[in-house]
């Protein structure tokens, strides 16, 4: 072997080991568990998380029109069982997600209860943008709202990324917030909701 070669190893597993050991507490990136780290939040508290209420907010739609929080609440204009945000950027998985929702999991609720479906594009930077990937991906005419997040008023006010799901109850209170994966977590907890 020469030693360029044993130098080049030698150089790639210090930088290897340098970045895993920058990055703190590896264990829990190595042995994930099923356990919530996160510390503790009060319930009924403003914030972000499952059990906190949700900071009011006002975001334009795909089709130019204002989506209000507090429309969708049980006091509000068009009140709702629930609302579900889902953070889109109109990639393959994005799409995959939104896809099983529309065909598994809003037939399931339709006579259940009132639910307001949401897309969340944080990606798009504009209204028209926005509308032109709603079409492009097929969502245009579906059940769906799409909002365009184009100042990420809500990508930061959930600590969102691609693929994150939010559930607001008609009160406020936030239900779920995390990733879609396969909607499991979605279903439990809008048949915990609209309990048969």
């Amino acid at each position: 072997m020469s030693s360029n070669n044993l130098l080049f190893r030698y150089l790639t597993f210090s930088i290897c080991l340098f970045y895993l050991t920058a990055c703190g507490d590896i264990k829990n990136d190595l042995l994930p568990s099923d356990s919530d780290l996160r510390e503790s939040v009060e319930s009924g508290t403003i914030g972000h998380r499952p059990s906190q209420i949700s900071a009011e907010f006002q975001v334009t739609s795909s089709e130019g029109d204002l989506f209000t929080l507090s429309s969708y609440l049980e006091n509000g204009d068009t009140p709702t069982d629930a609302i579900v945000l889902y953070f889109t950027m109109w990639c393959p998985i994005c799409l995959g997600h939104s896809d099983h929702m529309f065909n598994t999991v809003m037939p399931q609720f339709r006579d259940r209860g009132d639910i307001t479906f949401v897309l969340v594009d944080h990606i798009s930077g504009s209204i028209a943008l926005t509308r032109a990937s709603e079409i492009a991906s097929g969502y245009s005419d579906s059940e769906f709202i799409t909002l365009a997040d184009t100042e990420h008023t809500l990508l930061n006010q959930f600590h969102a990324s691609n693929g994150t799901t939010v559930v607001i109850s008609a009160t406020g209170e936030i239900l779920l917030n995390e990733d879609y994966r396969t909607g499991k977590n979605l279903i439990k907890v809008l048949d915990d909701l609209l309990a048969q």
